[in-house]
Order: C-alpha cells, then structure tokens, then sequence
C-alpha cells in the first residue's frame, strides 16, 4: 500500500498541467500615447510602463490621465521601458494609489524618469489637498503670473499667509475654482521623487532578472534614448517581447538597437513604422547645409526640440559641426527651456563622472566628454533680434515658451525655423510648415522646414531589421501607434510575409498560448 501512496504522489510530481499567460494593454494601442500593459497569469502581474496619454485630436485625455485601473495599482513588478512621458508620466499617481511593489529600469531611465518627475511633470494628475501664499497670489492677480501650489507639509512653515483649496482637487480644477494659474512647487517635487526613486531598481543590459518563481526579464538596448530597453520576459517554455520604442539606428547618441531573440509573442511599437520616409545619415547634410546657409543670411535660427533627448541630439549635431568648421564658434547658442536644461544637465553628468566608460551612449560621445558646442548658454535671452541659435521646448508652438515666441519670430522673415519633431498637422507648427494663418491670425513670413533625420523611432526597414530572428508565424500585436498607422504596418508585414499580425486594442486581453508547467505539488 505505501509503495502505491508513493507512486501516486510521485506521478503528481512530475505530471505537467497547462495553464494561460495573458497581456491586456491600457494604453497605446490604437493610439500612439499612455504605453501600459499587464502582463499576467494565476500568480504573477507585472506592469510594463505607466504613461500619460498626448493629445492626439481625439477630444480631452484629462481623465484617462487621472484613471489607473486598481488592477494596475496590485501588481507587485513594474518594468519600465525608458522615461519619455508617454511611458513613465503615470509613475506618481500609480504610487499615489497604493502601488508598493519594485520598479525596474536600467540606470540611465531611472536618472531621467526622476529628472523628469523633479521638473513638475506627474504630480498635477493627484489629487490633493493644495496650498499657496495669499500674499503672492494677490501679487499674481496684479502681474497676471503664476501662483505656487504646495501640497507637502514641509513647505507650511516657510509661507505666512496660508489659503488652502476646500477639498481634494485636481490642479486644473483648483485654477478653474480660483481663477488663476498654478505653478507645482520644486520643493515638493524634489521631496516626493526622492521617495519615488526609493522603488526603483536599476538593471544592466542583457542578463536575466528574476521577478517571480517562473519569471525572469531581460533588457536589451532598444536604441531610442539613452537607457531605452526592449523587454524579454521568460516563463517555462515561452518568451514574451515588449519592443518599447524602437531607435532609429541612425542616432549620434545611441547607434543601433540590439535584435532580440525569437519570442512566442511580440507587441511591436509602429510609431512611423508604416511612414515611406526612408531614413539615411545623408539627411544630417540637408539639416546642416540649411542651417549653415540661414547663418549666411543673418537669420536667427529657431528650433523648437522636445525636452528629452531631442535637444540634447541636435545640440551634438551643432559641437560636431563646429569642430569640422562648419559652424562659427562665434555664434551664440541659447537653449531656454528649464526641462531641456536639466536633462541636458544630466547628460553632461554622466559624461563627465563615467571617466570615458558608461551605457548611455556611444564610445565617440563618451570620448568627447561634452555633448554641448562653444558658447552654449542655457539660459533665457533677452532679445531675439540679433543673430543666434535658439532652442525652446517644442508643444508643436501651441505650448509653453515656444508658444510665447510665435507671433514674433514667425512674423519676421529674418527668422528661420527648423523644425526636428514630428508635427501634429493641426497645431500651429503644422500651420506653419503649410505656410497657413496661425490659430491666433498670426501670418507666418518666416522660413519653416522639418527634418526627420533626429527621429528616436523606426522605419520600416528598421522594424524588419528588429524582427530579423523571429519565425515569419510569430503572433506581433502593433502598439504605440495610431488607428490608421496600425492598419497599414499590418497590410506591409503581411505583404513581407508575416502571417500574424494584428493590432492590439485598449482593454482587449490577449492571451498567450497554453503553458505547460511541471506540477510540484
């Protein structure tokens, strides 16, 4: 009898049951914006990015930006792809809800996800308990600036006049209440990253991370921004890849991607994939010889480049120039975005403690040491009527500085804007690159040209050459692009000869074929 008890607890142990992993995408699928999935199964939830969904002429994105299912908020693991907004923006309010589990990320994201998140960005989606001075905002109303809005204790004692908003609210809330603009304290945001960056655990490309029992993750370098990863999960006896946002291959900062392994499942980013821009490294002598003949004209020369990474590229592009002689050192360079300038900061720290070795960027970026060219200043101008190179946050010229700018400098003919972002064909750089009347009437008589060339994401040949180990059968699900963009990479995949490929959708589960696991009990 106790040999057939024996045999029978035996054949349970080594007996295999099968059992189902799936993936429900919150975001960015459909839609470029609010990259989010949950990866799953009866033991394990991972949360693969959290980002803040952009405006993308699909009316107000206010409340998908304030929502996190709590689904989300019980996972245990999150992995981030790298800090753009879009992936990371959701990070605070996904704490904020009672998130507790580790973040994982590869140094260099960790860096700027939490520069970021120092800048003002994520803390405005909380709801909170707000307070400013009474005394400067009475001093706002007069100059029609901005008031300070505080939410940790820390900063009460340094205010004499407290007012505080009657509930919890949200910041755009609280200034439709008031009446006024509200600018997130630095103090408060410097407090609350610093218990974010408490989550975070930082990975090195290419080894394997164990996350659960039957779960690991691997990084591998995705060649978007520095630090951007595509993710490898392994359960058993199948592999599940994330791309992440995919570069270029034609980056100064960060070359080409790694190719990844064959997977079982892939969710594929297509931002531009379906695009028939061909991208070349020729494509930086158009940008320079431009740039080079606007200088020769007298022209200032505007570029609105996004915060991240973006500036950072095109301000290389310049060192680089100036060192071939192309470029006078004598003509001065003002980046004046506060955001720019803190990543572009950060950049230089990393040059100058990594000694010449680090996985940021690229050998020849680290032997330059500086990614900035001779008399850069980072800093605001006075004046823009003499002659200069000018860097401002982009927001498509509808935003912020950039948006300040634009019935002076597009109304002067003397000015030259270069434009290194996509454009939203609908905002006022759109406008302007068709040479129409801006959104305020404003009539555009300055020089506007686009470049793609300082693109962080893939083409078509790129996204071939990322799949080049994959089995043609493989199931691809396309993320990170929009409806139409979606339904085009399909069509061209399938005509390349992949045979399943679909477009993933907000909230549609995805389910990864049965898993056979040995029982152990």
């Amino acid at each position: 009898m106790k040999k057939i008890i024996l045999a029978f607890f035996s054949l349970i142990f080594f007996v295999k049951f099968a059992y189902t992993v799936s993936v429900t995408p919150y975001g960015a699928a459909e839609t470029v914006s609010g990259s989010c999935f949950l990866l799953e199964d009866e033991n394990f939830s991972v949360v693969v990015d959290c980002g803040i969904f952009m405006s993308e002429g699909l009316g107000s994105v206010e409340d998908k930006n304030r929502n996190i299912d709590p689904k989300l908020v019980r996972a245990k693991v999150f992995c981030l792809t790298h800090a753009h907004l879009d992936h990371s923006g959701k990070i605070p309010l996904l704490i904020s809800d009672g998130f507790n589990g580790k973040i994982y990320s590869t140094d260099a994201t960790k860096e700027m996800a939490l520069e970021l998140f120092r800048n003002r960005n994520g803390f405005d989606l909380i709801k909170r308990n707000w307070f400013w001075s009474l005394s400067q905002k009475e001093k706002a109303k007069r100059r029609k600036s901005f008031v300070v809005a505080h939410w940790r204790t820390e900063c009460k004692k340094n205010i004499k006049s407290l007012e505080y908003s009657k509930d919890l609210v949200y910041l755009t809330d609280l200034e439709k209440q008031e009446g006024m603009r509200f600018l997130l304290c630095k103090n408060c945001c410097e407090l609350e990253t610093q218990e974010i960056e408490k989550y975070f655990v930082t990975v090195d490309y290419n080894l394997e991370n164990k996350l659960f029992e039957n779960l690991t993750v691997k990084f591998i370098n995705a060649g978007h921004i520095p630090g951007s990863a595509s993710l490898i999960f392994s359960l058993e006896n199948k592999k599940i890849l994330f791309s992440g946002d995919l570069g270029s291959g034609y980056s100064r900062f960060n070359g080409m991607f790694d190719v990844p392994e064959s997977a079982d499942l892939i969710f594929m980013e297509a931002t531009y994939g379906s695009s028939n821009k061909k991208s070349s490294n020729k494509q930086y002598d158009f940008f320079r010889k431009d740039l080079v003949k606007a200088l020769s004209k007298n022209k200032v020369v505007w570029i609105p480049a996004l915060s991240l990474n973006r500036t950072q590229k095109v301000l290389y592009e310049l060192k680089l120039m100036q060192q071939e002689g192309l470029l006078s050192k004598q003509v001065p360079i003002y980046s004046i975005s506060p955001s720019a300038n803190s990543v572009t900061t950060l950049y230089q720290k990393e040059l100058l403690e990594s000694q010449g070795k680090g996985d940021w960027f690229l050998e020849d970026v680290y032997q330059e040491g500086s990614i900035l060219p001779t008399d850069t200043k980072l800093q605001m101008v006075r004046s823009y009527d003499k002659q200069m190179i000018l860097f401002s946050s982009s927001g498509d010229l509808d935003k912020g500085k950039s948006y300040q700018l634009v019935p002076k400098m597009l109304s002067n003919k003397d000015v030259f804007v270069m434009l290194v972002n996509y454009v939203n064909p609908l905002s006022n750089a759109g406008l302007a690159l068709k040479g129409k009347k801006l959104h305020d009437g404003t009539k555009c008589v300055a020089n506007v040209k686009q470049y793609d060339i300082f693109s962080d994401h893939a083409d078509f040949d790129m996204l071939q050459k990322w799949l080049l180990k994959q089995n043609k059968n493989v199931k691809i699900y396309i993320v990170h692009s929009s409806k139409q963009h979606s339904q085009d990479i399909i069509k061209a995949l399938k005509k390349s000869g992949w045979q399943n490929v679909n477009s993933a959708k907000i909230g549609a589960t995805i389910k990864l074929d049965e898993i056979k696991k040995k029982n152990r009990y």
